[in-house]
């Protein structure tokens, strides 16, 4: 990824504020800080609109202390397996998506079947955005799990097999959102039920 301003040129590892040069080793010390971070998510509301700023915040919060760019949208084009957003149409894109989100109010009010299939469709409409140069999954999963309890609901997201994520995001990516609803289905309870 030349031209890449989210990397250190020499090292090819993303520029963080602690000085870490090794990628394996900031992956370690990335995971081990927001899964600090993602805890104290699931203990406090993070207030906010669910739209694009309320999403950069979740992002600032889960990795502020790694990254001096931590909440920016992201100005370089990313893909894994399938081109995501490019950076400039985030911001126009968001807007429609999140809209959506709205005007399924968020989906409270919903019985289990509708309110997984809704977080489906919109957890994979976010995903295609992917608005950060890097932790949009941990994002999302922080946002939508707020959201979720927001709506009477939880998603244990420590049941969830990476594998099928990642090949559920794919197919959401291309327009299936079927094995994103089959891999969240489990993931998604009433806690008072």
């Amino acid at each position: 990824m030349s031209g890449d301003r989210y990397l250190d040129p020499q090292t090819g590892v993303l520029r963080n504020r602690l000085g870490i040069v090794d990628a394996d080793e900031l992956t370690q010390v990335e995971s081990d800080l927001t899964v600090v971070q993602m805890v104290e998510l699931e203990r406090r509301h993070l207030p906010g609109r669910y739209d694009l700023p309320h999403l950069q915040e979740f992002h600032r919060f889960l990795f502020g202390d790694v990254y001096e760019w931590a909440g920016e949208l992201r100005t370089v084009t990313i893909a894994k397996a399938d081109l995501f957003c490019l950076p400039e149409n985030i911001a126009s894109f968001s807007l429609e998506v999140f809209r959506a989100l709205n005007r399924d109010d968020f989906l409270r009010g919903r019985e289990r079947a509708d309110f997984v299939e809704g977080l489906a469709e919109h957890l994979a409409s976010v995903n295609a955005i992917h608005p950060f140069r890097e932790g949009n999954g941990r994002t999302q999963r922080a946002f939508f799990g707020q959201l979720a309890r927001d709506a009477g609901y939880r998603i244990d997201w420590s049941t969830m097999e990476p594998e099928a994520n990642l090949a559920a995001s794919q197919a959401s990516i291309r327009g299936d959102d079927a094995p994103l609803r089959a891999m969240l289905s489990p993931l998604v309870d009433r806690p008072d039920r």
